[in-house]
Protein backbone atom coordinates (compact mmCIF):
# COMPACT_ATOMS: atom_id res chain seq x y z
CA UNK A 1 0.00 0.00 0.00
CA UNK A 2 1.25 3.38 -0.95
CA UNK A 3 0.28 7.02 -0.94
CA UNK A 4 2.19 10.02 -1.63
CA UNK A 5 0.17 11.85 1.91
CA UNK A 6 -1.17 10.15 5.00
CA UNK A 7 -4.35 10.76 5.87
CA UNK A 8 -6.03 9.46 9.29
CA UNK A 9 -8.01 7.23 7.17
CA UNK A 10 -4.72 5.88 5.92
CA UNK A 11 -3.43 5.60 9.49
CA UNK A 12 -6.59 3.88 10.02
CA UNK A 13 -6.44 1.32 7.24
CA UNK A 14 -2.86 0.33 8.32
CA UNK A 15 -4.10 -0.36 12.10
CA UNK A 16 -7.07 -2.12 10.53
CA UNK A 17 -4.72 -4.26 8.64
CA UNK A 18 -2.23 -4.61 11.66
CA UNK A 19 -4.80 -5.92 13.70
CA UNK A 20 -6.15 -8.48 11.28
CA UNK A 21 -3.21 -9.86 9.99
CA UNK A 22 -0.48 -11.79 11.73
CA UNK A 23 2.32 -10.86 9.53
CA UNK A 24 3.35 -6.66 9.13
CA UNK A 25 1.45 -4.80 7.03
CA UNK A 26 3.59 -3.33 3.74
CA UNK A 27 4.11 0.13 4.52
CA UNK A 28 5.68 2.77 2.74
CA UNK A 29 9.14 3.35 2.68
CA UNK A 30 9.09 6.70 3.75
CA UNK A 31 6.23 6.13 6.33
CA UNK A 32 7.45 7.60 9.16
CA UNK A 33 8.44 10.98 7.79
CA UNK A 34 4.94 10.96 6.19
CA UNK A 35 3.61 10.64 9.32
CA UNK A 36 5.75 13.24 10.85
CA UNK A 37 4.68 15.68 8.03
CA UNK A 38 1.13 15.01 8.30
CA UNK A 39 1.06 15.71 12.59
CA UNK A 40 2.74 18.80 11.60
CA UNK A 41 0.68 19.48 8.73
CA UNK A 42 -2.55 19.33 11.58
CA UNK A 43 -0.83 20.67 14.07
CA UNK A 44 -0.11 24.30 11.78
CA UNK A 45 -4.11 24.13 11.95
CA UNK A 46 -4.77 24.46 15.45
CA UNK A 47 -5.04 28.21 15.22
CA UNK A 48 -8.02 27.92 13.36
CA UNK A 49 -11.60 27.93 14.26
CA UNK A 50 -11.49 24.00 14.70
CA UNK A 51 -9.27 23.73 16.97
CA UNK A 52 -10.91 20.78 19.15
CA UNK A 53 -11.77 19.34 16.07
CA UNK A 54 -7.86 18.83 14.80
CA UNK A 55 -6.64 18.87 18.04
CA UNK A 56 -8.96 15.38 18.32
CA UNK A 57 -7.58 14.02 15.75
CA UNK A 58 -4.41 14.16 16.38
CA UNK A 59 -4.41 12.58 19.70
CA UNK A 60 -6.54 9.76 17.38
CA UNK A 61 -3.56 9.48 15.44
CA UNK A 62 -0.82 9.46 17.59
CA UNK A 63 -3.19 6.78 19.48
CA UNK A 64 -3.28 4.69 16.54
CA UNK A 65 0.29 4.94 15.15
CA UNK A 66 1.11 3.73 19.07
CA UNK A 67 -1.00 1.13 18.48
CA UNK A 68 0.51 -0.19 15.05
CA UNK A 69 4.00 0.85 16.59
CA UNK A 70 2.97 -1.74 19.35
CA UNK A 71 1.74 -4.68 17.53
CA UNK A 72 4.37 -4.60 14.92
CA UNK A 73 6.82 -4.57 17.58
CA UNK A 74 5.02 -7.97 19.13
CA UNK A 75 5.04 -9.34 15.82
CA UNK A 76 8.69 -7.91 14.81
CA UNK A 77 9.98 -9.70 18.59
CA UNK A 78 7.76 -12.94 17.53
CA UNK A 79 9.14 -12.86 14.72
CA UNK A 80 12.87 -13.13 15.55
CA UNK A 81 12.50 -15.84 17.99
CA UNK A 82 10.81 -17.90 14.88
CA UNK A 83 14.07 -16.51 12.40
CA UNK A 84 16.67 -17.38 15.71
CA UNK A 85 15.59 -21.09 15.33
CA UNK A 86 14.54 -21.73 11.43
CA UNK A 87 16.23 -19.26 9.43
CA UNK A 88 12.97 -17.93 8.22
CA UNK A 89 12.97 -14.72 7.02
CA UNK A 90 10.15 -11.56 7.75
CA UNK A 91 8.58 -9.73 5.05
CA UNK A 92 7.25 -5.74 5.12
CA UNK A 93 9.79 -4.37 7.55
CA UNK A 94 10.60 -1.25 7.23
CA UNK A 95 14.12 -0.14 7.75
CA UNK A 96 14.05 1.08 11.48
CA UNK A 97 12.14 -2.01 11.76
CA UNK A 98 15.13 -4.25 10.45
CA UNK A 99 17.53 -2.73 12.40
CA UNK A 100 15.65 -4.03 15.66
CA UNK A 101 14.70 -7.43 14.22
CA UNK A 102 18.06 -8.49 13.19
CA UNK A 103 19.80 -7.30 16.57
CA UNK A 104 17.36 -9.18 18.31
CA UNK A 105 17.44 -12.19 15.95
CA UNK A 106 21.57 -12.24 16.54
CA UNK A 107 20.95 -11.44 20.25
CA UNK A 108 18.81 -14.63 20.49
CA UNK A 109 21.00 -16.90 18.43
CA UNK A 110 23.87 -16.15 20.40
CA UNK A 111 22.24 -17.06 23.61
CA UNK A 112 20.25 -19.95 22.11
CA UNK A 113 24.16 -21.45 20.90
CA UNK A 114 25.66 -20.38 23.97
CA UNK A 115 22.65 -22.31 26.14
CA UNK A 116 22.21 -25.62 23.97
CA UNK A 117 26.47 -25.80 24.19
CA UNK A 118 25.97 -25.79 27.52
CA UNK A 119 23.14 -28.36 27.99
CA UNK A 120 24.55 -30.42 25.18
CA UNK A 121 28.01 -30.47 26.97
CA UNK A 122 26.43 -31.41 30.31
CA UNK A 123 24.41 -33.96 28.63
CA UNK A 124 27.21 -35.56 27.19
CA UNK A 125 29.37 -35.33 30.42
CA UNK A 126 26.38 -36.94 32.14
CA UNK A 127 26.17 -39.75 29.81
CA UNK A 128 29.52 -40.56 29.96
CA UNK A 129 29.75 -40.71 33.68
CA UNK A 130 26.54 -42.73 33.28
CA UNK A 131 28.91 -45.23 30.71
CA UNK A 132 31.85 -44.74 33.13
CA UNK A 133 29.26 -44.75 35.98
CA UNK A 134 29.88 -45.08 39.20
CA UNK A 135 29.03 -49.45 39.40
CA UNK A 136 30.83 -51.83 41.96
CA UNK A 137 30.67 -55.44 41.46
CA UNK A 138 29.93 -57.66 43.96
CA UNK A 139 28.59 -61.08 44.90
CA UNK A 140 24.63 -61.83 45.87
CA UNK A 141 25.08 -63.87 49.34
CA UNK A 142 21.39 -64.05 48.69
CA UNK A 143 18.85 -64.54 45.74
CA UNK A 144 17.89 -60.90 44.84
CA UNK A 145 14.51 -60.16 42.47
CA UNK A 146 14.86 -57.53 39.95
CA UNK A 147 15.08 -53.74 41.11
CA UNK A 148 15.01 -50.28 39.77
CA UNK A 149 18.78 -49.02 41.46
CA UNK A 150 19.53 -45.01 42.18
CA UNK A 151 20.55 -44.60 38.37
CA UNK A 152 16.81 -45.54 37.47
CA UNK A 153 17.93 -48.68 35.42
CA UNK A 154 16.72 -52.10 35.48
CA UNK A 155 18.99 -54.53 37.45
CA UNK A 156 18.42 -58.25 38.08
CA UNK A 157 17.09 -60.83 39.03
CA UNK A 158 20.29 -61.98 40.96
CA UNK A 159 20.93 -65.58 42.29
CA UNK A 160 23.03 -66.26 45.37
CA UNK A 161 26.47 -66.62 44.40
CA UNK A 162 25.64 -64.67 41.27
CA UNK A 163 28.41 -61.57 40.66
CA UNK A 164 27.01 -58.44 39.22
CA UNK A 165 27.96 -54.51 38.48
CA UNK A 166 25.48 -52.16 40.32
CA UNK A 167 25.32 -48.78 41.20
CA UNK A 168 27.67 -47.99 43.93
CA UNK A 169 24.83 -46.99 46.56
CA UNK A 170 22.88 -49.83 45.99
CA UNK A 171 25.73 -52.11 46.53
CA UNK A 172 26.66 -50.39 49.83
CA UNK A 173 22.99 -50.86 50.80
CA UNK A 174 22.79 -54.54 50.00
CA UNK A 175 26.17 -55.41 51.95
CA UNK A 176 25.45 -53.44 54.76
CA UNK A 177 21.75 -55.76 55.01
CA UNK A 178 24.18 -58.65 54.15
CA UNK A 179 22.49 -60.02 51.00
CA UNK A 180 26.21 -59.19 49.11
CA UNK A 181 29.73 -58.72 49.54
Amino acid sequence: MSEDTITYEFIREIHRQEQRESSLSKLPDDFLEKVNAYIEQKEKLLGTKKDKQVSQEIDNAKRLLESIFNRRETKIINHAILTSRTDIPIENLTKEEEELFYSIVDILKKRREKVLNLFFKRSKEEKKSEDNSDLEELEFTEDIPEFVGIDLKKYGPFEKGQKAKIPKQNAELFKKVGKAR
